[in-house]
């Protein structure tokens, strides 16, 4: 994302009963990546998702007898833009560096299983299951990554390790069990 686009600030006050309300927009706009600035109030790059998400957020609020305010700002001196992205940067690398902590765990599983010989379909469909889970992490830090993280390329490595040492655990499964990838088996 171009760190000279515009920003959406959000301010929202909601009752404090019942506090799942609050609770329920926070965990809302952690997930879209917001940074908060203080409390209650959050900073995000203006994009079309973001701004129909914090629409919707409002409109919940506003449903609830709460309070908020939506603004857009074209523009924040150029220490200030730079500040910001680093922040926003920092925030995902704290993501990143648990995502890349999932997959050292990943690989180590499987490492751990091909050490004990423990070749097994259980164990590929549970590893597939794990990759999946890797992929969707990845995709959910990627899309609140707006100003392209320094981690970003290294967790996308870590991704493809992952599923390229899966590819030849499972070849060995396939292999050691007398049945070639596509072979039919009667």
């Amino acid at each position: 994302m171009n760190h000279d686009s515009s920003w959406l600030l959000f301010s929202y006050r909601v009752p404090s009963d019942p506090s799942t309300l609050r609770v329920r927009i926070w965990r809302t706009l952690k997930s879209m990546g917001v940074l908060y600035i203080q409390q209650s109030v959050c900073l995000a790059p203006l994009t079309p998702e973001v701004k129909k998400k914090l629409q919707q957020i409002q409109q919940v609020i506003e449903e609830s007898d709460g309070e908020s305010l939506l603004l857009e700002v074209s523009q924040f001196s150029e220490t200030s833009t730079e500040e910001l992205v680093e922040m926003f940067n920092k925030q995902r690398s704290v993501e990143y560096n648990e995502f890349l902590g999932g997959c050292s765990l990943f690989l180590r599983e499987i490492e751990t299983e091909s050490e004990k010989g423990n070749f097994t379909f259980n164990e590929v469909e549970e590893n597939e299951a794990d990759l999946v889970k890797l992929k969707r992490w990845h995709r959910k830090i990627l899309k609140r990554d707006f100003f392209n993280c320094a981690l970003h390329s290294q967790a996308l490595d870590q991704l493809g390790l992952c599923e390229s040492v899966l590819n030849e655990f499972t070849h060995k499964v396939y292999l050691l069990e007398g049945k070639a990838e596509g072979e039919i088996i009667q």
